[in-house]
């Protein structure tokens, strides 16, 4: 049982909807019915997040039947009323790499329209609004893509229309980078006081934001003379306050390795073994993949016996997936992989044995 100031609860709150017996609703809402588009006006790249109890949910990518498994499994309507009062909130990543994308936004945005949900952007729905086309993103632009490791065939993705994508465009327009109160904080990938104060005094969009300190990094690497590209990317990358909250922080590699189609000196960082709080907030985050890996299925060893890892470097090799992260256990991640369900959608396996899951994070468990 971990116990924390703001409440006490124990790690049973993180409810995979695919472990579960399921439960029929008649008010269960489709996540691919097209809902009215109502959204708040408010741009404030960092807000206040709603008081009372929670249902924090991980990165969805896409994912729309296993959203609407694990919606259901936490007692919630079509609308986001819950019996209990609890209200949702969703770390960002909605989108790309599973088969519907289009139906996540439009389940969310509807779901926000009602009070009954916030979400931040991750780094998926900021590469949307810089027009950035991206591995697993091509849906949003109308085309069919090839995503699988093995590159065998197209996973299927339901494709964005021209006015699909300006509704979502506007959408993610409103999404803040941070939600905050007194004992809670949801960024998408790292924790940093500095880049959140920046952001607050922002005054315009997430895009702005991020131009404008983009401007001011390169003003610095040709201030000082920067050539080497290894200092340049990580300058990029770890003084734009907008990159380190949605996609966090690198540092160099103790040894080059290959990554992505080619060698790389530099990787993620992880920020939360570094984490000294100055208040009791617990940080939640997703970006990070964790699995399950004791439940990975028997199958999936006897086809790939030197190993299948389709997540990249484990960032948490010395903690277990349900556990707090840190020195002062004050950084929980919840993205449990479920953007790697088409590697197993893939290889003609069920869903979970590649050890993955969407889950929520119940603030405080019922």
């Amino acid at each position: 049982k971990i116990v924390n100031n703001y409440n006490e609860c124990s790690w049973r709150q993180l409810m995979e909807a695919d472990r579960h017996p399921k439960r029929t609703k008649s008010s269960h809402v489709s996540a691919c019915e097209c809902l009215a588009f109502q959204c708040p006006v408010t741009m404030a790249l960092v807000q206040d997040m709603f008081s009372g109890p929670l249902d924090v949910i991980g990165d969805v990518h896409g994912e729309s039947g296993t959203l609407c498994k694990l919606l259901d499994r936490l007692g919630y309507d079509g609308n986001g009323r819950h019996p209990e009062g609890r209200r949702l909130i969703f770390v960002g990543d909605l989108i790309d790499r599973g088969p519907d994308s289009p139906g996540v936004v439009r389940l969310v945005r509807h779901l926000i329209s009602q009070g009954n949900a916030q979400c931040i952007l991750g780094n998926h729905e900021i590469n949307i609004l810089r027009g950035e086309k991206k591995h697993g993103n091509h849906w949003f632009y109308g085309e069919p893509e090839v995503i699988r490791k093995d590159k065998a065939a197209v996973s299927f993705q339901v494709l964005a229309d021209t006015a699909f994508r300006t509704e979502v465009q506007d959408f993610f327009g409103t999404l803040p980078l941070v939600l905050v109160r007194e004992d809670l904080a949801v960024v998408h990938a790292c924790w940093d006081a500095a880049a959140v104060e920046k952001l607050r005094a922002f005054e315009g969009s997430v895009t702005e934001a991020f131009d404008t300190f983009a401007r001011e990094v390169q003003d610095t690497i040709k201030k000082d003379s920067i050539t080497d590209q290894d200092e340049v990317d990580l300058l990029e990358q770890n003084m734009n306050p907008v990159k380190v909250l949605s996609s966090g922080k690198e540092a160099r590699a103790a040894e080059p390795f290959f990554a992505g189609g080619k060698m790389r000196n530099l990787e993620r960082a992880k920020w939360w073994e570094d984490h000294k709080p100055d208040d009791d907030r617990l940080i939640i985050i997703g970006h990070y993949w964790r699995r399950f890996m004791d439940e990975v299925f028997p199958e999936v060893h006897a086809r790939h016996p030197d190993g299948f890892n389709p997540t990249g470097a484990d960032m948490f090799p010395n903690n277990g997936p349900h556990e707090l992260l840190g020195p002062s256990k004050k950084v929980m991640c919840i993205d449990y992989a479920a953007g790697v369900r088409y590697e197993e959608r893939g290889m003609g396996l069920r869903e979970s044995a590649l050890g993955t899951h969407l889950a929520a994070l119940r603030l405080p468990e019922m």
